[in-house]
């Protein structure tokens, strides 16, 4: 009689435990986004207000990290899709470090390469020095030498629905994929 008292009491106090610790820590506020004052391709108006967003720079003539990371993405969209979350719920925004190669004819074209159609995933570009002032807000580095090869940072942000930056991700890089599991939890926690 005391076994089973004792394992009905180690079952209790294990769900008790379960339902009661954090599944999940909180995602650090670690910098915020001051203003988006990029221009969504297709021109419409937009809002980045009230929705967690994957905010991700690249450039059309990236030659490997960018297009790598861009597949990625799309086998994140999926991922979101099929776990029950829904394009009006989270945003992914791609921001173009080359501005004055990357026209919006361009990025249209770079956009059908990897069949990305979603209303749900942004292009954007600005001047270049909107662009800059953009990257600012991340502390991301990048740099366009003379002849127009961009070398940049290879990291994407976690933004909250008030546009606080809440965490890093690594882009595609050689072998390594983007860790879309773990992209898709941080988004998720932050859905309202």
């Amino acid at each position: 009689m005391k076994v089973i008292i004792g394992i009905s009491l180690f079952v209790l106090g294990s769900i008790a435990f379960y339902f009661i610790w954090p599944q999940t820590a909180p995602l650090p506020k670690i910098g915020a986004v001051q203003e988006w004052k990029l221009t969504e391709v297709n021109g419409e108006e937009l809002s980045m207000q009230g929705k967690p967003k994957l905010v991700t720079f690249f450039y059309t003539n990236c030659p490997d990290i960018c297009p790598m990371t861009m597949w990625d993405l799309t086998t994140l969209q999926q991922l979101m899709q099929e776990e029950g979350y829904t394009d009006d719920q989270y945003l992914l925004v791609s921001v173009t470090l080359d501005p004055v190669y990357d026209t919006v004819k361009r990025i249209e074209q770079y956009k059908e390469v990897f069949t990305i159609s979603s209303p749900n995933w942004l292009f954007l570009r600005g001047t270049e020095e909107e662009t800059l002032n953009f990257a600012r807000n991340f502390n991301f580095f990048y740099d366009k030498d003379a002849d127009g090869f961009v070398t940049h940072a290879t990291t994407m942000y976690i933004v909250d629905a008030d546009d606080q930056i809440r965490a890093h991700h690594n882009m595609a890089m050689g072998n390594k994929q983007v860790n879309i599991r773990e992209v898709a939890d941080h988004l998720q926690q932050l859905i309202r």
